[in-house]
Parts: structure tokens; sequence; C-alpha cells
């Protein structure tokens, strides 16, 4: 079995537990923005969403406008889309939370989660987790996926409210059961490392195939290490770049970081230090939180001592013209076995199930 001299610090980083970023989940605030409430099958055509699907924000917001004024929650909800990302008359936070709370106060949940997440992050209203909690329980308790991730976050790592793992667990359960990938990834990682349940690394790559398929990046990257190492799946290095490739395309520092271990160590194709070193490189330019602990920075420097000066500087220049979106540059993905046996889950029970 395939040992890294990375692959332990690198794991730990990739499964370690962290809090909610304001900056990453300030999006999750505004997802209403780019989908609009839709209207009931029975309901009237809605003017407002067909004005803003055609970019025509003036009249959405006209729309919007007058039906939220008699009461109508999903309208109220889409005005404070509005508000919020600044495609109404004018962005204005403030306003978009007073709409949300109208609208959370009929229980409507995607209003409830938004309210919840300025009271997280302090957006358009004064940052009050007990008020945050209490709005994402809402949400869950009717069913919404990104309210149920949320909150099973705060439960495992005690924000807000008593940590209670059991609990978390079980939102991130329900919220799996409606295909989120950020909650199949979460799962992954409780039965990776046994988080208020017993250790069971089938299930984990399950859950792990699941986000990955939804283009999770953090799955993907996991998923790739476990093709690498061969310890609990088939050992697939193929299989594994291409979960990399797809990974590192949305900039995921890890991804790189691991395709620079591939190339540096040879594991299972043959080494290219330069491209190693391209590879470190780029992780260690999108690492800006440092949370694998400057590894990157420390694999180029000792990379450095084995290349020529221009193969240094023509990694450097690949890497700092990469951009988000495109593929790792040089890397030529290798052709996949289509009889990769894959893991899957029916009725609880887990099994391989071949293409």
């Amino acid at each position: 079995m395939y040992k890294s001299t990375l692959l332990a610090p690198l794991l730990c980083s990739l499964l370690s537990a962290h809090a909610l970023n304001a900056n990453a989940n300030a999006n999750a605030i505004a997802t209403a923005v780019t989908a609009p409430a839709k209207p009931a099958a029975t309901a009237a055509p809605d003017v407002g969403a067909a004005a803003f699907r055609e970019g025509n924000f003036a009249l959405a917001f006209q729309d919007w406008s007058t039906r939220a004024a008699s009461g109508e929650a999903a309208a109220q909800h889409n005005l404070g889309t509005l508000y919020l990302s600044g495609k109404g008359p004018d962005k204005d936070e403030a306003k978009a939370m007073e709409w949300f709370s109208k609208a959370a106060a009929s229980g409507y949940a995607s209003s409830q989660f938004n309210l919840a997440e300025g009271y997280r992050l302090g957006i358009g209203v004064e940052k009050d987790m007990a008020q945050a909690i209490s709005w994402y329980q809402k949400a869950a308790a009717q069913g919404l996926a990104s309210a149920q991730v949320t909150l099973g976050i705060c439960l495992e790592m005690g924000l807000g409210v008593p940590k209670d793992m059991e609990q978390a667990n079980k939102l991130y359960r329900a919220a799996a059961d409606q295909h989120d990938a950020e909650a199949q990834f979460r799962l992954a990682r409780i039965f990776a490392l046994g988080l208020g349940t017993e250790v069971n690394q089938r299930v984990a790559n399950i859950y792990a195939a699941q986000a990955a398929n939804q283009g999770h990046p953090q799955a993907q990257t996991y998923l790739a290490t476990q093709y690498l190492s061969g310890a609990s799946m088939p050992r697939d290095v193929n299989l594994a770049i291409h979960l990399l490739a797809q990974a590192a395309r949305q900039g995921h520092a890890r991804a790189f970081a691991w395709l620079g271990n591939i190339y540096s160590e040879g594991n299972g194709i043959a080494a290219d230090l330069p491209r190693a070193y391209l590879y470190f490189s780029i992780a260690d330019r999108l690492d800006t939180a440092k949370e694998m602990q400057d590894m990157p920075n420390k694999q180029k420097l000792g990379l450095a001592f084995r290349l020529k000066t221009e193969e240094i500087q023509q990694a450097m220049t690949l890497a700092s013209e990469w951009k988000l979106g495109n593929l790792p540059p040089r890397l030529v993905l290798p052709v996949l076995n289509t009889n990769q046996a894959k893991p899957e889950i029916y009725r609880g029970e887990v099994y391989y199930l071949k293409n």
C-alpha cells in the first residue's frame, strides 16, 4: 500500500471540522438572488420572476413590491433578495432583512434561513447567535437542507448552542437524504473519523462519492486520497488524478497539493519534479488562510534544490497564469478504467456496484 509522507497532515487538514466561514457563507444568504422563489403551480403568473429572468430588475422590483405589500411571502422574500443583491433601486441590507423577517414570520423557510444568516453574520442586523439559531431551527424543521446543514455545524462546533454530535448527525442525514452535497461530505467526515458514531470507512467513502459526484471539491479531494492509498477501496491512481483535477479547477488548494505530492513522489506514475513544483506553487497561492500550515511552500523549497533555475521560473510563470475554472496546467488526464467499482448505498446496505 502506498504511503505518502504528506498523507497524514493533508488528511488531517482535509477532514478537520471548520467553523462556519463568514466570507464563504455570505454567498449562501444570497442564493435566492439568482433563483427567486417560484410561485405555486396554481398561482397567478409571476410577472416579477419572468422579468428577473430576463434581467428586467426594475419591473421585477415593481411587481414584487406590490405583492409584498399585500402580504405575499414569496414576493417579500424575492424583494429581500433584490435589496440584498443591489439589483433593486439600490443595495440595502437592512431593508433586505426587514422583508426576510416579514416572510419568515409567515413561515417562509428560505427567508427564515436568510434571516438566520443575517443574524449570524451581522448583515443588515446586529449579530445575534441566539436569534440565528432560532431561525435556523424553524427553517430546518421545515426540511430546508441548507438550514439543516448549518444548524448541524453549529451543534457540532458548539456555536451558539451546546455541542450535540448526535443531533448534528441527524440533521446532516436529513439534508443528505435531500442530496445536499455539503451534508454528504460532513457525513463522510463523521464516519471516517468516528464522530459520534463508530468508524466506518466504507460508508465514509459512499457519502464522499455522492458529494464528489455533485462537484463538492473537498469530497473529490478526500475520495482521491482513498483511491491513492488503496486501503479502503481498490487503488486507482488515474481516477484519483481525475478527481483532483475536478477539485483543483474549482480552486481547492489541497487538490493541487495532492497533485504535487503525486508528481514529486511518483505515486503510480513517473515522477515529474518541475510539475510537482508547479502544483505546490498554485496550492501555496490558494492557501491564503494557511490551513495546510505552509506545507506547499515547504515542499517547494525542498524541490528547488533539485531543479534548474529555468524550470523553477517556468513553473512560477505557469502558476501565476493559472485561472479558476481551468484544469491544472500541464496536466494530461489519464485514461480511466470503466470497470471501476463504485461504492453505493441501498436501503442502508453498503455494496460496490460496477458501471
